[in-house]
């Protein structure tokens, strides 16, 4: 006997968006629930469906194109005959970009992290901003997985164990705080960088809580301590603000000095804030587009800031590494100055 799928309250309400009517919906139900009972491959199930069935499918997905099933990876093909909320997609090389038919699309908390992880995160951002959502998602996938895009390699993939270890996490947020301090070096604490301070400090904290029950109640604490070292950051920041105003010219001398060393194009990181801006307040773009949108700008700053950090490293190597030869070459030149004497 065939069990039929019950759709999750997100994902009934994501079909519908779609604008797949009550009938739809059932039937959609109906094809993942004989999938989930026929053996075989996922992509052997929608080679043998009906037109009617695939073009269904792509509607329930959101899908632009037909479907192509010959041309699909196991894991597009698996994911096409999921829930749209994502509860059951699956991840098969745990890059952290899920393909849904021919789509890619990047999903963190990833859909192969463990059960806390994801709860951890819900409790994190559930009073944050959607903008600041899909900025945090983007921000944290490329703080685990690396940067996935075209001509700069990525990370190696870890597996999940290895990713959300004890010893995984501390290094996940060793990574985010020394990339903090950077950023802060840089742009001082902007509103952006707060922002990444507190969710650090929420997340952390929930990521180290046994259970969910715990997450609930120690997440007005953690809370409490992000706002208590916001206010004290922003207070330094006050006070910053005054200093700046009778030695502006100085400040703006240092931070050319410092984007020249660094390498840091100071005028394109500012364009891209505004083009940030300019999409969030644009009401001719819908949320899908807008997270796009923002998610592309934002990995562009990401990239420049990145790329500047690892010239930073390399320079201090170099510069380690030739205060190591200058110290050797004196030692040689003393040894022979012994020598002859």
């Amino acid at each position: 006997m065939i069990n039929n799928i019950q759709f999750s309250e997100k994902s009934h309400n994501l079909l519908s968006l779609r604008q797949l009517s009550n009938d739809e919906i059932q039937q959609f139900s109906d094809i993942l629930s004989e999938a989930k009972n026929q053996q075989g491959s996922a992509k052997d199930t929608l080679l043998a469906m009906t037109a009617n069935e695939l073009a269904l499918v792509q509607k329930a997905n959101s899908l632009a194109h037909s479907i192509n099933v010959t041309s699909l990876s196991e894991e597009g093909a698996t994911n096409l005959l999921s829930q749209p909320d994502h509860s059951d997609k699956v991840d098969l090389n745990n890059d952290g970009i899920v393909e849904v038919g021919a789509a890619k699309t990047l999903i963190f908390p990833p859909v192969n992290a463990p059960a806390h992880v994801k709860s951890a995160w819900e409790s994190a951002t559930s009073d944050m901003s959607e903008s600041n959502k899909m900025m945090l998602e983007l921000r944290m996938h490329m703080a685990v997985f690396g940067v996935n895009i075209e001509g700069v390699e990525g990370k190696q993939a870890l597996s999940p164990y290895q990713q959300w270890s004890e010893q995984g996490i501390e290094k996940l947020f060793k990574d985010l705080s020394g990339n903090l301090e950077f950023r802060v070096n840089m742009e001082g604490w902007t509103d952006h960088n707060l922002m990444l301070k507190g969710f650090y400090d929420r997340f952390g904290s929930a990521l180290k809580q046994p259970s969910t029950s715990v997450i609930s109640s120690t997440q007005s604490a953690a809370n409490s301590t992000s706002n208590t070292t916001q206010s004290e950051l922003m207070s330094d920041q006050e006070k910053q603000v005054v200093e700046d105003e009778s030695n502006s010219t100085y400040s703006q001398m240092m931070q050319l000095l410092l984007d020249a060393r660094m390498g840091i194009d100071r005028k394109k990181l500012e364009e891209i804030e505004e083009k940030i801006k300019a999409v969030e307040n644009n009401p001719n773009l819908d949320s899908k587009q807008k997270k796009q949108l923002i998610k592309a700008l934002q990995q562009q700053k990401e990239i420049i800031l990145e790329e500047a950090e690892k010239r930073t490293v390399e320079n201090e190597k170099r510069k380690s590494l030739i205060s190591n030869n200058v110290n050797l070459l004196e030692r040689l030149e003393e040894q022979q100055l012994k020598g002859v004497g």
